[in-house]
């Protein structure tokens, strides 16, 4: 392994869930409450970190074997406001959004969520963004480079002048394909190892720790 510095970006995208917000535990009390209504197994803290990422389809394929056609819209109706309800965002977040501020640096989220602005809303993190590109607003989802192709086009910087900040190996590969520069975090349910094989140009233990390796 070995970490590089990325000098002076123009644009940092940041995937959201477990990166910019601590939302593992408020999701997991909504997939429960879903799960007991539909008569399904418990799911447990370890299925879940496996499982941040993915589509909502593919987090419950992996729960359960299974999506109901009617499922995605039932939960969204009757269990986003719950699963939303405790998202907040990690210590280093808002410092590290006011440090890139501050350096002319443009922001954005890009998440495989959808209603990913209610989501970042609901943590506390309105207008804190220059862009927000979620399920809704690309046609495919990460590892596919379209959402961060997307972001950079709103935000009009090229590939190879952003950095993508994920925990996951989906946004490490998504990231590489677009042709920007990978940075892991080893907050959500991908190991140092499993990023740095999706392409991570380096890895850190903590959000905060990503602004030396970009200059800042």
């Amino acid at each position: 392994m070995n970490d590089k510095t990325i000098a002076n970006p123009l644009a940092v995208l940041f995937d959201f869930d477990m990166t910019v917000a601590d939302t593992a535990s408020s999701i997991l009390t909504a997939m429960n409450m879903f799960a007991a209504e539909m008569g399904l197994r418990e799911v447990t803290s370890e299925d879940l970190m496996k499982a941040i990422g993915l589509t909502l389809e593919e987090t419950w394929m992996s729960y359960w074997g299974r999506c109901e056609p009617e499922w995605p819209d039932y939960y969204r109706s009757r269990y986003k406001t719950q699963e939303i309800s405790g998202f907040r965002p990690f210590p280093d977040t808002l410092p590290v959004l006011a440090k890139l501020r501050f350096a002319g640096v443009k922001t954005a989220v890009v998440t495989n969520r959808w209603m990913a602005r209610l989501a970042v809303e609901s943590s506390g993190l309105a207008g804190q963004f220059d862009a927000i590109v979620g399920a809704e607003e690309a046609e495919r989802p990460k590892p596919d480079p379209d959402p961060v192709l997307k972001a950079l086009a709103i935000l009009g910087v090229p590939p190879e002048s952003a950095v993508l900040i994920g925990d996951s190996h989906l946004d490490m590969l998504a990231a590489v394909a677009a042709g920007a520069t990978a940075i892991g975090v080893s907050t959500g349910g991908t190991s140092p190892e499993g990023l740095y094989e999706a392409g991570a140009r380096s890895v850190c233990g903590r959000l905060g720790e990503a602004m030396g390796l970009i200059g800042l």
